[in-house]
């Protein structure tokens, strides 16, 4: 067994030559067998000032935390807005559909299936809200596909009484169904009245190609250059689950995300901290 041990601290203050004022703060080890390794923490207005650098980083990520949170905030609120009782579709006034964004709407009208086209490739975003009911009403596009693999399919859509044509996005539908002649069901005519989700411009996600309208290949939702290739006016819509027809695609399909890495910072932010930290206790401290 060792002897007793205990710490004695020591202060200097003095003035090295050409250099700053130094505190000496000495913490000397007493043990039974006598004084070993003494600690010197060096304060100066040098090493003061790399205490900024931990500091720093650690407001950034307190800051990046509170960010993080109002990230989270705003997406449930957009997942609550897309749960809200329809409005009707404002035709008289269309400058309130940027205040309708993530809003269900009712818009009545037809579609026009020979100008439709396709964003591909696309995941099925509804799974986990299809109902029996849903199965049952939906056909066999809903009830037996489950591949993750397939298109949106989208469709200029007129507006009842009116010459105003927007693009509707019908939903889901698998590799086996995206041309129309595999669907002929779903292809329902004339005056229809459905659901929808207000969306605006997607921004194009990393990794992911140029769209190519020129080539009818869109890779994400770009309404301007959508609506200005097929000749309708910049509104898209997502139908809804209960919109979809028998045979036809499958709504639902509104993605409600938001491009959220503050969790990934803060952790950068926080461990450039600590790591900033203990290299100063390091330095300093020895």
């Amino acid at each position: 067994m060792g002897g007793r041990q205990s710490l004695s601290w020591t202060a200097r203050v003095g003035r090295r030559s050409g250099q700053d004022t130094v505190l000496e703060l000495n913490a000397t080890k007493v043990t039974g067998g006598g004084v070993k390794r003494p600690k010197r923490l060096e304060l100066s207005f040098g090493s003061i000032s790399m205490l900024t650098i931990p500091a720093v980083t650690f407001g950034l990520g307190c800051w990046q935390v509170k960010r993080l949170t109002w990230k989270l905030d705003l997406v449930d609120k957009l997942k609550h807005r897309t749960l809200a009782n329809p409005v009707p579709f404002p035709i008289d006034d269309l400058s309130r559909l940027s205040e309708l964004e993530y809003r269900p709407v009712t818009i009545r009208g037809e579609f026009l299936h020979d100008r439709e086209f396709l964003i591909s490739p696309r995941g099925r975003l509804d799974k986990s809200h299809v109902t029996e009911e849903h199965r049952r009403t939906a056909g066999s596009l809903i009830s037996t596909d489950t591949s993750s693999h397939g298109a949106h399919v989208i469709t200029p859509f007129r507006i009842a009484n009116s010459d105003l044509v927007i693009l509707v996005n019908r939903g889901w539908v698998p590799l086996s169904h995206v041309t129309a002649a595999s669907r002929r069901a779903g292809q329902v005519e004339g005056i229809v009245t459905i659901n929808a989700i207000v969306r605006g411009c997607e921004k194009r996600p990393q990794f992911v190609s140029e769209n190519n309208p020129a080539a009818g290949t869109w890779y994400y939702r770009d309404v301007d250059a959508m609506a200005k290739q097929h000749s309708t006016a910049p509104i898209f819509v997502d139908a809804t689950i209960d919109s979809s027809v028998v045979g036809g695609p499958i709504g639902g399909q509104t993605n409600v995300s938001l491009r959220n890495e503050h969790l990934s910072y803060l952790i950068t932010w926080y461990a450039l901290s600590a790591i900033t930290t203990c290299m100063w206790f390091m330095r300093f401290y020895r």
